[in-house]
């Protein structure tokens, strides 16, 4: 368990890092969406965890744990504070290149996904797209040297409740555990909203979906 979680967190801190990573020389293709709802904390009440912003809602199943904000915090290197209200969380993300909003992980098979945003004025262009966005991240991910990563070349595009995404995937090998990661990529109002899920044996692509409405 203790090499499973060690994998996420790089994975959690990489995606913190994407923003360090050269501007891409094509961004000439704005794919920003619009939506009436404005950024803020996603919601959970009881097994449901809803986001209003990227418009969709996630049942977790009785397994699965929410992290806590200072569960989140200490991972993540930040201070709980800036993630407990609406306004100090836009605050905290005009302030930081990317942040979290939530992580919930399977309690048996370590299966886990995390929602967040990074802050494209302070990384990249605002005209980023997320396919554009998405081999920035690739080529992040190829330097990890402790994680072996096969990606895919190709990419869909999915709903999860409301909201189209850019979806990839890719499969990480590390300490002898292969596991398969799917990002999913949503911009708005200059901010590339992410989900990534992390899957191990016990579940599939489609199953994580089905937890999305």
């Amino acid at each position: 368990m203790k090499k499973i979680i060690s994998v996420f967190l790089t994975i959690a801190i990489v995606f913190l890092l994407v923003g360090c990573m050269p501007n891409p020389s094509d961004t000439t293709t704005n794919s920003d969406k619009t939506q009436k709802a404005e950024l803020s904390r996603g919601k959970i009440e009881g097994d449901v965890y809803k986001n209003e912003y990227l418009g969709f809602e996630f049942t977790k199943p009785a397994s699965w744990v929410y992290s806590t904000d200072e569960e989140m915090a200490a991972l993540l290197n930040m201070a709980a504070e800036t993630l407990i209200s609406d306004n100090n969380f836009k605050e905290a993300l005009e302030n930081n290149t990317a942040i979290y909003d939530m992580m919930v992980v399977d309690s048996i098979s370590r299966s886990n996904i995390n929602v967040g945003y990074e802050n494209l004025s302070k990384s990249f262009s605002t005209n980023i797209t997320e396919k554009q966005y998405a081999e920035v991240l690739r080529n992040q991910l190829t330097s990890v040297t402790t994680i072996d990563y096969t990606f895919s070349d190709t990419y869909d595009t999915v709903k999860l409740g409301e909201t189209e995404f850019t979806r990839w995937t890719c499969s990480a090998t590390a300490n002898g555990i292969t596991m398969t990661q799917v990002y999913y990529l949503h911009k708005i109002d200059g901010y590339m909203g992410f989900v990534i899920v992390t899957i191990m044996d016990s579940h599939s692509i489609s199953d994580i979906e089905a937890m999305f409405h």
